[in-house]
């Protein structure tokens, strides 16, 4: 037969285990609620650079069909005025030139 202080023993132990477990349970909620929250920073990060990439993509676009627009009515004012046709090679030539003088004197190297 079991004694009483083996029973107490028992108990004792099936206590200490029980204790185990809700703290294991407390530290598990933590980490979730601490996983949840970094989570939702990294959601939110991911959001503020993608605004960001779009944003600058935006611009990009812009300043490129700017330059576009610029080169069309170089080339149209060129024809009309009778100069050196584009499509000659000393227009060719002459239109590269200016591009490249551009691009090496210029901050924005895009």
């Amino acid at each position: 037969m079991a004694t009483a202080t083996s029973d107490t023993t028992v108990a004792d132990a099936m206590n200490r285990v029980l204790d185990a477990e809700r703290e294991a349970a407390t530290a598990i909620a933590a980490a979730e609620a601490e996983a949840e929250t970094t989570l939702q920073a990294a959601r939110e990060l991911r959001r503020q650079l993608l605004e960001r990439a779009r944003v600058r993509a935006s611009r990009l676009h812009v300043r490129a069909q700017s330059r576009i627009a610029a080169a069309v009515a170089e080339l149209d004012a060129q024809l009309q005025s009778g100069g050196d046709s584009p499509a000659s090679p000393d227009g060719v030539a002459r239109h590269a030139i200016n591009a490249l003088a551009r691009r090496l004197t210029s901050d924005d190297h895009d």
